[in-house]
């Protein structure tokens, strides 16, 4: 019978092949942060990004079935009142990831937000979403908008009517 070792944050297990050094300093600040999810949600502009790194990193690194859960806690974050500008484009950058049809239910009415970086945003992360509820939300906010947004929904359209 092997003994268990009890390890508490921010040490290595005896048998990590990096036992020994020092503990990653993004995961420290990310355990020691009640609720990093809302954090990148009120991160602005020039601000320290390590929480939106470590949860990237988490993301790129688990099992598609771990995808919905994250999905949920991003656009929780997205909905959130203190969601900044610069908050909001790390979520959608993060949902191009992962999304799927509930964050096009969730978005699709920041596609025609007046603040053009939202819009734009909200375009990028719905792009992603194969299906033909993302392609619908693409259509409809194309005939609702003018100038570069509205050709930037349409031309998604057309792109994602050529790859079907």
């Amino acid at each position: 019978m092997s003994k268990k070792t009890i390890v508490s944050d921010g040490q290595r297990a005896a048998s990590d092949p990096l036992a020994g050094q020092t503990a990653d300093a993004r995961y420290k600040s990310f355990n020691m942060t009640v609720d990093p999810w809302s954090v990148i949600a009120t991160l602005d502009y020039g601000d320290d990004r390590t929480m939106v790194s470590t949860i990237e990193r988490m993301i790129l690194d688990a099992d598609p079935s771990q995808h919905p859960g994250f999905e949920e806690k991003l656009l929780k974050c997205a909905a959130d009142e203190a969601c900044t500008e610069a908050g909001y484009g790390f979520i959608c950058r993060l949902l191009a990831l992962i999304a799927s049809p509930k964050s096009v239910a969730a978005l699709k009415k920041n596609l025609t937000s007046d603040n053009e970086n939202i819009a734009f945003l909200t375009r990028m992360a719905i792009e992603q979403v194969p299906g033909e509820e993302a392609t619908a939300a693409l259509r409809a906010a194309a005939g609702a908008l003018k100038g570069r947004e509205a050709e930037g929904c349409a031309g998604a359209v057309a792109a994602r009517t050529r790859a079907q």
